[in-house]
């Protein structure tokens, strides 16, 4: 003999079957079982949300229809009205039990949260930041949506039947859930269970990895710890990778600070002057052109055509002898 509760899920069941909503699909999750339902809601069409399958966990008890069920997403969307720990959706007659009524149908319950996922409330929002999002920048909320719509299209997927999710997924009580506290773990919390592919599908692409303090790069270390890769490594030895990287930061060092070196030694500044010298050749004295054969002097007058300054024939008879011990740098 079935309890009146068993009875009306049962009514819940059959008028599902006979007239199912647009975008909901639910039934029990085992054929011994009534009392644990699995749903899909699909995102309303001319939304944001259109395209997205989200999967809902609903539990009755014995005090069915006289109390709402337990309700909870498994694919948990980035919305106001949606807790991101816990999955609950914020709904007035889920929340207070005065305010349900036992004509509430399932399928009420699951077009109801269809429906808010498209209009929120965000006079009670249980994520603050998706609620500050919407009002203070849309164009950010609006991404945040299709990624959660894609990502619940590659979670769905994966899944392949109810008996699978089934044994994937434990659905927990909000009594039993973990402490909102990020930093620790409630003691003996159930965690649902989610294979490892369904996991990578959801969160490839959108995770991002960060490198802690205590690892290890094995191409650094000695030759003897990791001799494969060091040996790997561009095929070259320890030494040279060690000498590339001494120039590399040279390099660096030379280009952002510039290139100090010591005192230049006797050799260089040597050259150093002779350079000096052979610059001020180029300039002071007046290069030498030898007369041609056909060439005819021009008529002497015993006066110069261009008489040039003591001054002048002095500097450059002094030019003339330095070299490169006399030069000063």
């Amino acid at each position: 003999m079935f309890s009146r509760a068993h009875l009306l899920i049962e009514r819940e069941y059959e008028k599902l079957c006979e007239a199912p909503p647009w975008g909901i699909e639910a039934r029990p999750l085992k054929d011994d079982n009534i009392f644990e339902w699995a749903a899909k809601i699909k995102g309303l069409k001319s939304t944001l949300w259109q395209g997205g399958i989200f999967r809902v966990y609903v539990k009755f008890d014995e005090n069915f229809s006289q109390k709402p069920p337990e309700i909870c997403f498994h694919t948990i969307p980035f919305h106001p009205n949606v807790d991101m720990i816990t999955g609950r959706p914020c709904i007035d007659f889920l929340d207070d039990h005065s305010k349900w009524k036992e004509s509430y149908s399932l399928s009420f319950i699951l077009v109801t949260i269809q429906n808010l996922l498209s209009n929120p409330n965000l006079m009670k929002p249980v994520n603050s930041e998706a609620a500050e999002m919407i009002i203070h920048s849309p164009h950010a909320y609006k991404q945040m949506v299709l990624d959660c719509v894609s990502s619940s299209q590659r979670v769905d997927a994966g899944v392949t039947s109810h008996h699978d999710m089934e044994s994937r997924v434990r659905f927990t009580t909000p009594e039993k859930l973990p402490s909102r506290q990020p930093t620790q773990r409630t003691a003996g919390a159930r965690i649902s269970r989610l294979s490892f592919d369904d996991y990578h599908n959801t969160w490839c692409g959108i995770a991002t990895s960060k490198s802690t303090p205590d690892m290890k790069n094995p191409l650094l270390e000695s030759i003897k710890d990791q001799p494969l890769l060091q040996k790997a490594h561009l095929g070259l030895p320890q030494e040279e990778i060690e000498e590339q990287m001494k120039r590399q930061i040279e390099e660096h060092d030379d280009l952002m600070y510039g290139k100090f070196t010591d005192k230049p030694v006797a050799e260089d500044e040597k050259a150093a002057k002779m350079a000096k010298l052979n610059r001020m050749r180029k300039i002071y004295l007046p290069p030498r052109i030898s007369p041609t054969p056909s060439a005819v002097p021009p008529p002497s007058t015993g006066k110069r055509d261009e008489p040039l300054d003591e001054e002048v024939e002095d500097l450059l008879a002094w030019s003339s002898k330095l070299d490169a011990d006399t030069v000063d740098t």
